[in-house]
């Protein structure tokens, strides 16, 4: 007979496998992204059809003796992921392929302790490993957002909130694994702790799945250049705004910005900006992060959600819709729009429409 926690296990094995294999095939060019999301879900699956086995009294011995190894290989693997969603360029080198050492390790010395090396002390190291991996792609999450406000425009570009709340969800799977393992070593019983393990990975595969699929086919991180040109801003010191010469270039930039409107430019970039104006990258962005106190994201969403609430306010056509406007004004999707201009104003741009009606 099956228990809840059999059919929570049949469920994510049946998600899971589906959802893998559909990633695997449902496109001919697939971007590297999309492998690894499939092999985080799949092991996920894997792991949870091993439990499921070896809790129906099948090869019970052989699948728990490998259960504690695929915690050494979902933090590689959610740090490769993540470095292909946050680097534009990314590829495995040398130094990369360290990371699956202690994985490697642990399966040698699975087969030659004959499956015995899955002990308490072991599963330690495994809740240590996977968290420190989860801190390292917070880290990088954290990296991607400053990079590019520094050089882009675009808001859509920066939201990454899902996959910052797929490595909570991952804390999460640790920690209450955690305090299944103390209350088991407390003789306490484990069932709502376990089942609520599987209730977080079903949470995290469909998280995985329905956000970074889609994102996948529309992928936009960093480079090197950008990365460099974002650390060299950070290492600076501050300009002097009193100089002439930098008071000059503030008016011209400002002439520009309002005669030229430069920022209705969905993919607009700092680079494009600084080589329309006449003016360097780098004292631009000096320009705007000490006159404005702004990156470059804020300084241009400025500009454009001020032209949107003029066109909300003085509508030249009564008919122009929101989604209109906030095409017209450089945005490229509804949900940045509303979310710059709620941080603008205090109000959603239906809200600020029927207020100046």
């Amino acid at each position: 007979m099956f228990s809840f926690t059999n059919v929570l296990h049949i469920i994510i094995i049946f998600q899971g496998v589906l959802l893998a294999l559909y990633i695997l095939v449902s496109n001919t060019r697939k971007s590297k992204s999309d492998l690894f999301l499939a092999f985080i879900i799949g092991t996920m699956a894997i792991q949870v059809l091993g439990l499921f086995m070896a809790n129906r009294g099948v090869a019970s011995d052989f699948f728990q003796s490998i259960n504690c190894i695929y915690g050494f290989l979902y933090g590689p693997l959610l740090l490769y992921y993540n470095k292909h969603m946050v680097q534009r360029h990314f590829a495995i080198t040398v130094k990369d392929a360290l990371h699956l050492i202690p994985f490697l390790i642990f399966c040698i010395g699975l087969i030659a302790s004959n499956g015995s090396i899955c002990r308490p002390e072991v599963f330690i190291g495994y809740a240590v490993h996977i968290l420190f991996y989860i801190l390292l792609c917070l880290r990088e999450l954290r990296r991607h957002k400053r990079v590019m406000k520094d050089s882009y425009s675009g808001l859509e570009w920066l939201n990454l909130n899902w996959l910052h709340w797929v490595f909570v969800v991952f804390c999460l799977i640790v920690l209450v694994d955690i305090g299944q393992f103390i209350a088991f070593l407390a003789g306490i019983n484990t069932y709502y702790l376990e089942n609520t393990v599987f209730l977080l990975m079903m949470l995290a595969i469909n998280l995985l799945y329905f956000h970074g699929f889609t994102t996948s086919r529309k992928p936009f991180g960093y480079n090197k250049d950008d990365l460099e040109f974002s650390a060299s801003l950070t290492s600076r010191k501050r300009i002097d705004m009193e100089l002439e010469e930098n008071i000059k270039l503030i008016s011209q930039l400002e002439k520009y910005m309002m005669e030229n409107e430069p920022f209705k430019k969905f993919d607009l970039t700092i680079a494009m900006l600084a080589d329309e104006i006449g003016i360097p990258k780098r004292r631009l962005s000096e320009l705007i992060n000490d006159h404005y106190a702004q990156n470059f994201v804020d300084f241009i969403n400025t500009y454009r959600i001020d032209s949107a609430k003029k066109k909300l306010m003085n509508p030249v056509d009564s008919r122009e819709t929101i989604l209109e406007v906030l095409y017209a004004v450089g945005f490229n999707s509804k949900s940045s729009f509303n979310t710059a201009f709620k941080t603008k104003t205090g109000l959603t741009p239906s809200q600020f429409k029927a207020r100046h009606r």
